[in-house]
């Protein structure tokens, strides 16, 4: 802590016990302040939290909650409660033991100082839950309060530093099942009325607490002495048969973690939850982790990138278990740093359990590129953001905190050794173990073991956005290493790669970057070069012109599969930086497709063909089309033809591909389409065939059998319609909070409204969209509002959508500078065409 803040926490006390708070105090604004949270940090000890809901099986029927918060108190004072829902909805108050006159203030509960003493205070609120976070369905709810959505659920004292302990009882339809944090202690069934209660838990965050009830299928699964279970709504036998696979990944990864950091698994149990409609891949509670269906039950014939995805995404929230949960960033300010460490440590434990895999080229496919994807816009963000108020905590989380994150570091681990990087993580985990740190905390300590300059190195790839542009030149017998800040500021980003030198013979030169010019003796002259094949660069990497003309025809012909792909990547980047067209990308792409035999690089390759197939001519398009069909049938890699036959489904131009592609879906004809590619390309086949939209529709929903499946399609499909009075009727619904409940389906809606097939005419929804996005985020959960600003937006192309932008953001010229990032970020393919540079 730096040491005026101190002196801030001591006036802040002064006033508040005083009840005088000075005009520009911000304790009582909406949503959970800096100076509020700091102020009750030091306040309020052992605090407990003791919960009770009474949940019907009726969604629409209110559930009532009463809990009671134990705290002790060095000294009486107003006591400052968090609870975001209207002020009818707290039904009585009481205060050791008698009923309390209280305020209710800008979501808060403000109970004076009258009512509460010097050491232990019980305060005893009843009250009706909040449904924003229950996530309620017809057979079953969950809840998910990250990042400062347990207020909007109960009573609390939402922060992160505050942990405590939940006893939790819940009153449920006698044929649910329910899971929370912690084991089942007892279980009463008394007129068709299932009352559980949990254990107490360890001490936890709010946004860590959580359960789940409902019409649920449930499996165990014993290791040893260690019992996982699992909760699931699947009805495919051939899905559910992968809980197996996600067992033995489970257990695994609990095993990395225990050796790695010398902790045995730190809470009372380990169980997951698959969740139909799940807004993230996964949550990590603590004893309850929730995933996404999608991410886990995968097709029958998974590509190597789905399984590599989901045994990433187990490892993850695994990792959560040490990295967030025992220790827990102290402010959301640093929420990045419980993600850099599920994403890095993820890495290292899926590495043994895919022997065959090229990992390194996986972590360039993996974060390096997804980082990038951020990086690279106009409404990029430092790593390390800062937060005023809880309130707005969601709209940190993004790429670059997932991603370039764990890219920086690899390269801190690189610079301090691997030994002395674990020695310092279990020190951190050791010393703040069920407690709460700060990035500052961790690097005091990883500095102690080693001589590096590491708070240096923060500053510059923490604390500073945006990326570096590195341009490689030849020059007098020397490579010249140029590394420029875009935001002239004058940074330098310290890292290490490799450079390839080929000429009479192939020569690979270590780089290492620690000022704006690096220069490296040349043995030959070369021919040309190629920079950054072993793919620990990060940035814009630029080579001189000569060396870029031969990488267009010959990038493929790189034997070492490693540099391929980084080499692939660095040819991305200079056509997004549009140093050549979209028709020569579009060649070394076909060039590339052709003959790769490595499925990671051809799923890259794959996931690069929707951009320059709306850059170049009609004519060359339908071309491409044909041998992109003609590869998804011949191709000798099985995830390659389906990858090329999904990137069809989705952006087939001819009348010829069209029929094609109907015929398939018509006849169930390709064993390489599951059943959700085949409800995609049924919605894209109703959008391009309009005289035959209801006919696919009902035939596409007759083919589903799963309950939840065919609530999702009854959701989305409405989309498909060619009737404009209907699309603009299911538009309006979706500026409707209520109507975006299950956020996933919101989204997918929204961007088959957004169809480009019929993007002239609805260039009129980005205008009232992008008007709601403030109430997106209000009342959505933390993805969401990029998810929903990247349904808008990804399928336009028009110069009449990026004026629509910009029309927006020059009326509000005081916008929410995160949610304006957010904006920025969907909107780069607009901005990359048509903004002019000053």
């Amino acid at each position: 802590m730096k040491p005026y803040i101190g002196i801030i926490i001591a006036m802040c006390f002064l006033l508040s016990s005083c009840h005088h708070p000075a005009s520009d105090s911000h304790l009582y604004d909406r949503g959970i302040s800096q100076e509020l949270a700091e102020l009750r940090k030091q306040e309020i000890k052992d605090l407990k939290y003791d919960l009770h809901f009474a949940i019907p099986e009726e969604k629409s029927v209110p559930i009532h909650g009463e809990i009671i918060i134990t705290f002790h108190l060095d000294t009486p004072q107003e006591v400052i409660l968090d609870f975001r829902e209207e002020p009818e909805k707290v039904e009585s108050v009481s205060a050791n033991g008698q009923a309390a006159g209280y305020e209710f203030r800008n979501e808060h509960i403000i109970v004076p100082q009258s009512y509460i003493k010097k050491g232990e205070n019980k305060v005893s609120i009843r009250f009706i839950a909040g449904n924003q976070s229950l996530n309620r369905n017809d057979e079953f709810l969950y809840t998910l309060l990250v990042p400062d959505r347990a207020r909007t659920l109960f009573p609390c004292f939402e922060q992160p530093n505050l942990k405590a302990t939940f006893t939790l009882k819940l009153d449920v339809p006698s044929e649910w099942k329910a899971v929370s944090n912690t084991y089942i202690y007892k279980e009463e069934v008394k007129k068709g009325i299932k009352t559980v209660t949990f254990a107490p838990t360890e001490p936890l965050s709010t946004y860590l607490f959580s359960f789940v009830t409902g019409k649920l299928e449930h499996r165990e699964y014993m290791e040893g002495d260690r019992k996982i279970s699992a909760y699931y709504r699947e009805t495919d036998p051939k899905k559910v048969a992968q809980l197996d696979t996600i067992f033995k990944q489970v257990t695994a990864s609990l095993h990395w973690l225990e050796e790695y950091t010398r902790i045995p698994y730190p809470f009372a149990k380990y169980d997951f939850i698959i969740l139909p409609g799940f807004q993230y891949g996964g949550m990590e509670h603590t004893g309850a982790t929730l995933y996404n269906d999608n991410q886990m039950f995968l097709n029958e014939h998974p590509t190597p990138d789905e399984e590599l995805r989901r045994t990433q995404l187990i490892a993850h929230e695994t990792s959560h278990m040490w990295f967030g949960d025992l220790v827990t960033m102290n402010w959301f300010d640093d929420v990045w740093t419980k993600e850099v460490f599920a994403n890095y440590f993820a890495a290292c434990i899926t590495e043994p359990l895919f022997p065959q895999i090229n990992h390194q080229l996986n972590w360039m496919k993996t974060y390096t590129a997804a980082a990038l994807s951020e990086d690279r816009t106009p409404g990029t963000t430092s790593i390390r953001q800062p937060l005023d108020n809880l309130q707005n905590a969601g709209l940190i989380y993004g790429q670059i905190i997932y991603n370039k994150a764990p890219v920086m570091m690899t390269k801190l681990v690189e610079l301090m050794g691997k030994e002395k990087f674990r020695e310092g993580i279990q020190e951190y985990l050791k010393t703040y173990a069920y407690n709460n740190a700060t990035w500052d905390d961790l690097i005091q300590i990883l500095d102690s073991k080693t001589e590096q300059d590491l708070a240096h190195f923060s500053n510059v790839w923490v604390n500073r956005k945006g990326m570096p542009h590195i341009h490689f030149e030849i020059s007098e017998g020397q490579l010249a290493v140029r590394q420029q800040d875009p935001y002239h500021r004058g940074l330098v980003w310290p890292q290490q790669f490799k450079v390839t030198i080929c000429g009479e013979r192939d020569t690979t030169l270590e780089v290492n970057l620690t000022d704006s010019l690096c220069l490296v003796p040349l043995p030959f002259t070369p021919t040309h070069i190629l920079p950054n094949t072993d793919g620990r660069g990060y940035g814009l990497l630029i080579p001189d012109d000569n060396s870029l003309n031969w990488l267009l025809e010959h990038w493929q012909e790189v034997e070492d599969e490693t540099a391929r792909q980084a080499l692939l990547m660095l040819l991305y980047e200079n056509y997004q930086a549009k140093h050549f067209p979209g028709n020569v990308w579009m060649n070394a792409l076909l060039n590339g497709i052709r003959k790769e035999k490595n499925p990671l690089i051809a799923s890259t390759l794959a996931g690069y063909l929707s951009t320059p197939l709306h850059e170049i001519s009609p004519a060359e398009r339908e071309k491409v089309e044909k041998e992109l069909y003609e590869l998804s049938n011949t191709h000798p890699l099985p995830s390659c033809r389906t990858q090329l036959l999904r990137v069809l489904i989705t952006e087939a131009y001819s009348p010829d591909m069209t029929q094609q592609l109907y015929k398939i879906w018509e006849k169930q004809s390709s064993k390489q389409l599951s059943e959700r590619d085949y409800t995609t390309l049924a919605y894209e086949l109703a959008l391009r065939l309009p005289e035959q939209n209801e006919k696919i529709l009902a035939m596409q929903r007759e083919r589903i059998q799963n309950p939840d499946r065919l609530r999702q399609f009854d959701f989305i499909s409405r989309a498909m319609t060619s009737d404009t009075l209907k699309l603009d009727s299911l538009f309006q619904s979706l500026l409707q909070a209520g109507n975006r409940r299950i956020e996933p389906w919101a989204a997918t809606t929204l961007s088959y409204l957004n169809h480009p097939t019929r993007e002239e005419y609805l260039v009129k929804y980005i205008r009232p969209a992008l008007e709601v996005l403030t109430e997106v985020q209000r009342t959505g959960d933390i993805f969401f509002p990029r998810n929903w600003v990247g349904a808008l937006l990804r399928n336009h192309s028009s110069e009449a959508a990026y004026r629509e932008v910009q029309a927006f953001l020059e009326a509000y010229p005081d916008y929410s500078p995160l949610l304006k990032n957010k904006i920025l970020q969907a909107a780069y393919p607009l901005y990359r065409e048509y903004k002019q540079e000053p």
